[in-house]
């Protein structure tokens, strides 16, 4: 599959890059990042964290305002990308992929676009790559992103149900692959049983 070779080589690269910046004395905190090896399939879960407090709000297609807590009915998971990022757009028929397979179990996966265009910039790209079967929310100006802590693209939330606690993953990844399914599956699982408490 090509996108298992870009994100192996791409990892391939960022490793060397942290390397070149610590072995410059410069320091870089990946603690909370997940890992995946390069060639590999097994994938660590991120360290839970607090649910950041969100103040900002999206815009949906139609152009009407709604908030992230407007999504409680069960776990989120939020995918921030843009068109101009291809590490996002490599991503994007994963997600919709796993949107399919996890709505079973309640869990609905929600992209965030920061394009400046908003839904007249994103939607048409959408519709290109074939992606649906997820919720759609802009955010043109950032505001939610720079809220939530996004540094660069794609970011991505697991929200547990209350959206009290949260799980974030940096970079991309093969949402629809066996492992990662079974991984979210397992922490929306914990999410939920912590809400039952």
């Amino acid at each position: 599959m090509i996108y298992t070779r870009l994100l192996s080589n791409l990892q391939r690269k960022l490793a060397l890059l942290v390397m070149c910046v610590l072995a410059g004395g410069m320091s870089v905190g990946l603690s909370s990042a997940p890992v995946m090896a390069a060639g590999s399939t097994d994938i660590a879960a991120p360290d839970a964290m607090d649910m950041p407090v969100v103040k900002n709000g999206l815009v949906d297609e139609t152009g009407n305002s709604f908030q992230i807590s407007d999504l409680m009915d069960g776990p989120v998971l939020i995918n921030f990308w843009a068109t101009w990022c291809a590490p996002c757009i490599a991503e994007l028929p994963a997600l919709s992929r796993a949107a399919e397979a996890l709505a079973e179990d309640g869990i609905t996966i929600l992209l965030v676009s920061i394009d400046r265009g908003g839904a007249e910039k994103a939607l048409p790209f959408l519709q290109k790559y074939g992606v649906n079967g997820v919720a759609l929310g802009f955010d043109p100006r950032a505001k939610l992103s720079r809220n939530m802590g996004v540094r660069g693209l794609p970011t991505t939330f697991l929200l547990n149900q209350k959206q009290t606690q949260s799980w974030q993953f940096v970079g991309p990844y093969e949402w629809d692959e066996a492992e990662m399914l079974t991984l979210i599956r397992e922490l929306a699982g914990k999410a939920q049983g912590m809400n039952q408490k």
